[in-house]
């Protein structure tokens, strides 16, 4: 009985989709961060639910881009600002949980 075997392991990605992957993971961020200022900003609990529901979208962005680039880094900083982010869904009247998650996608960028 033969196996048939792979090539050893993942293929490593190209240049061009390191940073189509990088640009994603930014626009996944911008995306988080306008969404989560205008959920801070309404008053309507209609537009907070379909501001809530972006900033989920984005969150799997984030991480389908960090985990695409194999970067670490990024995988962590997303377990953060996935911990902040509900930590401020709890209570987002808290400012202070408002602006760590705002600072963890700052830093989240940075990373990229």
């Amino acid at each position: 009985m033969s196996e048939i075997q792979g090539g050893g392991g993942p293929t490593p990605i190209t240049p061009r989709e390191q940073r189509m992957y990088e640009q994603e993971y930014k626009d996944g961020a911008k995306l988080f961060q306008k969404a989560l200022e205008q959920y801070r900003k309404s008053d309507s609990i209609f537009q907070k639910h379909e501001f809530e529901e972006v900033m989920d979208k984005a969150l799997n962005v984030l991480n389908q881009a960090a985990n695409e680039l194999k970067a670490k880094t990024l995988v962590e900083q997303n377990v953060k600002i996935k911990q902040d982010y509900q930590s401020f869904m709890k209570d987002p009247t808290n400012l202070a949980g408002a602006n760590q998650l705002q600072k963890d996608l700052d830093q989240a960028m940075k990373k990229v």
